[in-house]
């Protein structure tokens, strides 16, 4: 599987038809929607720990937001350089090497979970008790996943700011599969600066587009309750033969990558790490392959079944329309 298929980055437009089984503490998502603010339009440094698996990292993020556009830095502080940052309406990578993988490190700034989108899924929200992180005071929000198709999450909000704290993905287990921790916070105007520092790495820049419309048409034949189509973006638009579709829950997200190759259909794939897991399935076609990659944090198995239930038909009729 291509590398790039790992960097899926953030990401709703088919509402299922079964009633929203959310159970809502208003409290609760109060506090997530004030953090859904903070995180986006406060000015603020620090230096946090990321988790996942065996994967321990220190690293340093700056937040800023000025003259209608946001502007984010994150940087790995231990073991090789990586960077990541955003500035208005581009996603920043820098990194050494000429591939690009998925790391983990999601942007504090940029974690905006989709109100909307949560009180439609099966999700408990509730407050938990005021902690102490960052040398500051704390309130937990719990959102419980109440089926077996998604994560649970933690997170904790500042009380002076509501800035996010900490974060923690858990499995259905209940075990923690990916969290990140601020150890300093500090408030106040940024200077940030994009990789000008880090002059021997490769730097890719990823648009952030928002979508007038989306691709009326869906490949999968099944969703877990409350996952909606957030963006579709046809070949053409790509600037290849590539459909790139992204669903979201308000909290978890996954994405499938389809592409026409000229080479023999592959075995299936399977790769997991943390909270992410990537499938791909290859379908024979006219002249090569059509290949379905899934690349998401839901769990495997909820993964398989969507994969599965694709419309694959419908999808061969898509793509050579497109060819």
């Amino acid at each position: 599987m291509p590398l790039r298929y790992f960097c899926g980055f953030i990401g709703l437009w088919i509402i299922l038809s079964k009633p929203a089984l959310a159970i809502n503490s208003e409290p609760a998502v109060s506090r997530l929607q004030a953090m859904a603010s903070a995180v986006k339009s406060l000015a603020y440094s620090g230096k946090l720990v990321y988790q996942r698996e065996g994967v321990l990292s220190n690293l340093a993020f700056q937040h800023d937001f000025k003259n209608g556009e946001e502007r984010a830095r994150l940087r790995r502080l231990s073991g090789q350089p990586l960077e990541r940052a955003r500035v208005g309406d581009s996603l920043f990578e820098a990194l050494p090497g000429p591939d690009v993988l998925r790391q983990g490190y999601p942007l504090p700034g940029l974690i905006h979970p989709g109100l909307t989108q949560m009180r439609e899924s099966p999700y408990r929200f509730s407050l938990g008790a005021k902690e102490r992180v960052a040398d500051r005071s704390a309130q937990v929000v719990n959102v419980e996943a109440l089926d077996d198709h998604r994560y649970s999450y933690k997170f904790w909000v500042d009380y002076e700011t509501d800035l996010l704290l900490k974060s923690q993905t858990v499995s259905i287990e209940g075990k923690i599969l990916e969290q990140f921790e601020f150890s300093e916070l500090a408030l106040g105007s940024q200077s940030i600066q994009v990789a000008l520092d880090q002059v021997s790495l490769q730097v890719n820049v990823h648009p952030i587009t928002a979508q007038e419309t989306v691709l009326q048409f869906s490949p999968a034949s099944w969703l877990p309750t409350g996952y909606q189509l957030v963006s579709a973006l046809p070949s053409k638009a790509a600037g290849q033969k590539i459909y790139s579709l992204v669903y979201s829950d308000g909290l978890g997200s996954f994405s499938i990558f389809l592409e026409l190759t000229n080479s023999r259909a592959e075995p299936e794939m399977l790769a997991i790490s943390g909270p992410t897991i990537a499938l791909g399935k290859d379908y024979s076609f006219s002249g090569g392959a059509l290949r379905v990659t899934l690349v998401g944090e839901i769990p495997q198995t909820t993964g398989k079944t969507i994969i599965d239930a694709l419309d694959v038909n419908g999808l061969k009729g898509l793509l050579g329309r497109a060819r």
